[in-house]
């Protein structure tokens, strides 16, 4: 019997990549996935530390599987990802049973870790310093056949240099490290001839793609022109990319949603306050009023273009009036959906050396339900807007409810209807009937 691995992963889709990314090295040394933990010979939790939440969802994990371990003194367990990189003392001293501690910028070295952890026992670490920019390696192992054939996420770029106050990504990540276009290309490409019909373009902020390390490079692509070439020279259907920093959105860009029919019709760029004062304390580099702008011309570049955003409530400092700010804006701008989250306080940032976690943890809360009320007012009758037209859906699988399929449109909603298997993994017109307060509930469109 082969051994089984088991990972959990927390956090964003850079984390689901690199969880797929680790999955498909084990596989190549002879493991198979399991999704019962205590089938698993290894364990390994793959973790984000954006949020204070995730982190002690962690310690929960780590103490609840060490049980397995106790039972199987054999079985490997470790932690891997962000939080790894971020808190790898912490770790040792209150886990000292795990077997590896592995930051993001190791996880190809998974496979050799543990063999390692095998043979010599003992904790196997490879968090504890962040490489170099130019010796960072990127994966591009492609899916295999038990993963979704349909859609797949692709790494562009990796780390951020804006150091916003409150993010610790450039401490858990390192700093903006640029994917040779070439070899995105030829992934995405590979992948159409598998038949992928949509890719999922990631990096901390891609707006700066070619920016950074090619900035002298006279030859180096842009992030538009990236999704051009993709366009162009690939069979791909649909593209997709997140995340996006507001203050390198260009006016290139801007232009690719006009002119690029296969770039989704949806656009994730997070605001995080509509306070300038607030946006100054966070270290953000853009306004209100310029932001508003930015989303003036994307709507009138793409009528259909779907909008989301990413906001925090209760940033050190916050006061009344500056989250009535942010409740205006959502109001003026009427996003179709938004992320939102209370302030954390997270070691290394800005704001945890300098600023006081001073909004009250009651007042947060409040406040965090006051933003999603509105804003789940404004996705309804976003949603209610939709009704009587026809959407284009990639077909995913059984909804929820099982009695339907389900899929998502170009604007990134969930649309469910009446399908079939067959059905799945193809672009299918969808004429909405229903709008529901996180989902459209249409037919297939035969006409």
């Amino acid at each position: 019997m082969p051994d089984k691995y088991y990972i959990k992963t927390y956090g964003c889709q850079m984390n689901e990549l690199d969880g797929s990314q680790m999955g498909r090295l084990l596989g190549k040394h002879g493991y198979q996935a399991t999704q019962v933990p205590e089938e698993a010979s290894v364990i390994l939790i793959n973790t984000c530390s954006i949020r204070e939440k995730a982190s002690h969802k962690v310690y929960s994990d780590v103490g609840r599987f060490r049980a397995l371990k106790l039972r199987n003194p054999e079985v490997i367990l470790g932690v891997t990802g962000c939080q790894a990189q971020a808190e790898s003392a912490h770790l040792h001293k209150r886990f000292p049973y795990l077997d590896l501690v592995v930051g993001p910028d190791h996880t190809g070295r998974i496979p050799e870790l543990i063999e390692k952890a095998k043979r010599e026992g003992g904790q196997q670490v490879a968090a504890v310093k962040l490489e170099r920019r130019d010796d960072y390696q990127f994966l591009n192992l492609l899916p295999d056949e038990a993963e979704s054939a349909h859609q797949a996420l692709v790494t562009i770029m990796k780390g951020c240099d804006n150091f916003c106050s409150f993010c610790i990504v450039p401490f858990v990540r390192g700093r903006e490290v640029c994917r040779d276009a070439e070899e995105i290309v030829a992934e995405v490409r590979d992948l159409a001839e598998r038949g992928t019909l949509e890719v999922t373009l990631l990096g901390q902020n891609v707006n700066s793609y070619g920016v950074g390390r090619h900035a002298a490079d006279p030859n180096a692509l842009s992030f538009a022109k990236l999704l051009r070439r993709l366009s162009r020279e690939t069979a791909i259907q649909r593209i997709r990319f997140t995340t996006s920093h507001p203050k390198d959105l260009s006016e290139e860009l801007i232009e690719e949603f006009r002119d690029n029919p296969k770039l989704a019709a949806h656009f994730h760029l997070p605001i995080q306050s509509g306070s300038d004062a607030v946006l100054k304390r966070m270290y953000r580099d853009y306004t209100r009023e310029g932001y508003l702008e930015k989303i003036a011309r994307l709507r009138q570049a793409r009528a259909d273009l779907a909008i989301s955003t990413d906001v925090i409530v209760g940033f050190c400092g916050e006061t009344d009036a500056e989250f009535q700010d942010t409740l205006d804006l959502l109001e003026e701008l009427r996003y179709d959906s938004i992320y939102s989250f209370v302030y954390s306080e997270r070691p290394k940032t800005t704001a945890a050396q300098h600023f006081a976690d001073d909004v009250p943890l009651e007042v947060k809360q409040e406040r965090l339900r006051r933003l999603q009320d509105l804003q789940n007012r404004i996705t309804l009758e976003k949603n209610v807007e939709w009704v009587g037209k026809t959407a284009e859906v990639l077909v995913e699988g059984p909804s929820r409810q099982g009695t339907t399929y389900s899929g998502r449109s170009s604007q990134n909603h969930i649309v469910h209807f009446e399908g079939s298997e067959a059905e799945v993994g193809t672009l299918l017109k969808v004429k909405i009937l229903r709008a529901c307060s996180n989902s459209l509930i249409g037919e297939k469109d035969v006409g």
